[in-house]
C-alpha cells in the first residue's frame, strides 16, 4: 500500500502541498498534477494495488487542522488528478471524519468507479457517524488499534502483554462495528505501530505479529519509524518478515 500525503508538514517532508500560510496546503496546480502523475506511475512500476491518501498529519509534533482545511486539501487533490491514473488503484482515505469520507464517496459517483472504498481512521473508528457511514456504504475499514483509555492520539500507555492488550482492545472495537452492522468481512486491523505505544512495545508486537492473527486481515506501517532500525534489516527484509508473519497489507512510503 503506498502513501500520499495531501500535506504541507509529512513526516518524511513527502507532503504534496507546500505551506505559506500558517497550516494553510498552498502549491502551484501544475507542480501538483505532475507531481501525482509521477507518483500513481511510481506506484504502477513498483506493482503496488493499494494507495493510502490523507490530508492531515499525524506524526507526534503535527498539529491537527479543522474539517473546512481538511477538505480543502482534498478538494486541490480531486479538482487536479487524473481520473484514468488511480482508476487502477484501490484507495484508502486517512481521516477521523465521516464528512471527508462523504466527500470521496461522492466523487466515486462523478467519476463511475468504486476507487475510494476504504477507511483508515487512525482514532480508532470512535465516531458512530463514521461506523453507520461504512456500514451503510458497504466500505471496507482499516480498524487501528487505540487504547481504549486514550483522550488523545499519542497520548503513550504501559503494556504488560503488548500483543494480548492489542488483540483485546481490538476484539472489543470489532463488537462495536458489527453491532452496527459492518459486514464482518470488510474488516482488517492495524496495531498501529507507533501511536500510543514506546519503541519496545511496537518493536515486540512487529516481532511476534503472527500471534495478532484472528481471522481479520493484517495491516502494518512501520515505514521510516524508529524502532524498526532495531531488527537490523532493510525496509525489503522487514517487510518480507512481515508477510512471512502473515501480514496481509503493509502501507510504506516510496522512498
Amino acid at each position: 500500500m503506498g502513501i500520499i500525503n495531501l500535506t504541507p508538514d509529512s513526516f518524511l517532508g513527502d507532503g504534496l502541498y507546500k505551506s505559506t500560510k500558517g497550516s494553510k496546503a498552498e502549491s502551484n496546480i501544475d507542480t501538483i498534477k505532475l507531481e501525482l502523475e509521477r507518483i500513481y506511475k511510481d506506484f504502477a512500476k513498483k506493482n503496488f494495488q493499494l494507495v493510502d491518501i490523507g490530508a492531515e498529519s499525524t506524526r507526534p509534533s503535527g498539529k491537527l487542522i479543522g474539517l473546512e482545511e481538511e477538505i480543502r486539501r482534498v478538494e486541490l487533490y480531486l479538482e487536479n488528478i487524473n481520473t484514468d491514473l488511480i482508476k487502477s488503484f484501490i484507495h484508502s482515505v486517512d481521516t477521523r471524519r465521516y464528512e471527508v469520507i462523504q466527500r470521496y464517496i461522492e466523487f466515486n459517483s462523478q467519476i463511475k468507479a468504486d476507487t475510494f472504498t476504504i477507511v483508515n481512521d487512525v482514532s480508532g473508528a470512535r465516531d458512530e457517524n463514521m461506523i453507520n457511514l461504512v456500514a451503510k456504504n458497504n466500505l471496507g475499514i482499516i480498524l487501528n488499534h487505540r487504547h481504549p483509555n486514550s483522550k488523545v492520539l499519542h497520548e503513550k500507555f504501559k503494556y504488560k502483554d503488548p500483543i494480548g492488550e492489542v488483540k483485546s482492545h481490538l476484539i472489543s472495537q470489532i463488537d462495536l462495528l458489527l453491532s452496527l452492522g459492518v459486514d464482518r468481512g470488510s474488516i482488517a486491523i492495524d496495531p498501529a505501530l507507533g501511536f500510543g505505544k514506546d519503541q519496545n512495545v511496537s518493536y515486540k508486537i512487529l516481532e511476534d505479529i503472527d500471534k495478532l492473527s484472528f481471522g481479520y486481515p493484517i495491516v502494518l506501517g512501520f515505514s521510516n519509524k524508529k524502532f524498526s532500525e532495531a531488527f537490523k534489516m532493510s525496509s525489503l527484509e522487514l517487510s518480507d518478515y512481515a508477510f512471512s508473519k502473515g501480514v496481509a497489507i503493509i502501507r510504506t512510503h516510496l522512498s
